[in-house]
């Protein structure tokens, strides 16, 4: 079968996306990828909101809305880090207070776990210190370097969200100018672009979905199950909202809420944490499936072949693979439907 130009120029500009989606899974930046396509998407759906329902706004919608998005971000920046600096103040302002509050924490832990792990735990505050000193001393290497990694991703996502901020506002004088006028190969590009976002859109409203079954069956859970067997888990409401917000974020979210849950579990016994834990692993587990069924229905997918692109591209890249392997399958059968090769 001959390919006509069109058809050549699609591929060459999908290989071109794919290589440089591998190349940036290699060197970790993923992030301002993913960051990127979010912020562009919110800048192109709140301009279409403005436009269509305040005229008032007229050919500035675009505008106002990377203005609106940039406050909301900035906003968001300031306001986290004004909390972790805040609370962490708050913790070195009443050291004697903080350090009677973790031994009230590994006392009621220490009577729940086993007696061959309790043992392991420190008997008083001199020796939580110590122990505290002892590890800063031995690790401060690998701390200094986690800190580091944290802010090298921190800078990577504001690129990222920087970019798609530029891209989101410049996409309105790609619309103006039309594309008659453009070299055959950018528009090519353009179309690879407008389908990679088209997808990320698919996977955006598929972790949405998983992010609020995630809260309904942990709602199930800890009001139902749990108190059937006579067992009432703390801040109930409190990680069910958890569990929605952090679930929003793939792979690393769900981490979160389960390192929150088997803590929480456990001061009450280490059996309810153990049970908790392997609740929440079955129901994350069961994420992939449905992430697939969402995505897989949109572009004609089965289940079978985004689970494969997904354990493939985690073995490959690890987490960042796993988190980006249903946009990167799904763009690439998009674009083989659109140039009708499959």
């Amino acid at each position: 079968m001959s390919l006509n130009t069109q058809t050549k120029l699609d591929l060459f500009c999908v290989a071109v996306f794919s290589i440089f989606f591998i190349i940036l899974m290699q060197v970790h930046l993923m992030a301002a990828v993913i960051t990127g396509l979010l912020t562009y998407t919110l800048v192109l759906k709140l301009d279409h909101f403005l436009s269509c329902r305040m005229q008032r706004f007229g050919h500035k919608s675009r505008l106002v809305s990377v203005l609106l998005l940039t406050s909301i971000i900035v906003v968001i920046f300031i306001g986290g880090f004004g909390y972790i600096f805040s609370y962490f103040l708050d913790l070195a302002k009443h050291p004697t207070e903080t350090m009677e509050n973790i031994q009230s924490v590994i006392d009621k832990v220490s009577h729940t776990l086993p007696a061959s792990i309790g043992n392991y735990l420190p008997d008083n505050i001199d020796q939580i210190q110590a122990t505290i000193v002892d590890y800063l001393k031995e690790h401060v290497f690998y701390l200094q370097s986690i800190v580091k990694n944290v802010f090298h991703l921190l800078i990577i996502i504001v690129v990222g969200m920087i970019i798609g901020l530029i891209l989101g506002f410049q996409q309105k004088k790609r619309t103006k100018n039309g594309v008659a006028q453009q070299p055959a190969l950018k528009i090519a590009l353009e179309h690879c672009l407008d389908r990679l976002v088209l997808v990320f859109q698919y996977v955006a409203f598929s972790q949405v979905i998983i992010a609020l079954f995630n809260a309904v069956m942990t709602l199930i859970f800890l009001f139902v199950v749990l108190p059937i067997f006579g067992i009432d888990l703390p801040f109930r409401k409190t990680l069910v909202i958890a569990t929605f917000v952090f679930g929003l974020i793939p792979i690393i979210g769900n981490l979160v809420v389960n390192v929150i849950m088997f803590f929480i579990g456990l001061s009450i016994s280490f059996k309810v944490a153990i049970v908790v834990t392997i609740y929440l692993i079955f129901i994350h587990k069961f994420e992939y499936v449905l992430n697939a069924k969402i995505v897989g229905g949109k572009i004609h997918a089965g289940i079978c072949e985004l689970l494969i692109a997904m354990l493939f591209l985690e073995t490959l890249f690890g987490v960042i693979g796993l988190v980006f392997a249903p946009i990167f399958y799904a763009f690439l059968k998009l674009s083989l439907k659109e140039m009708k090769l499959i």
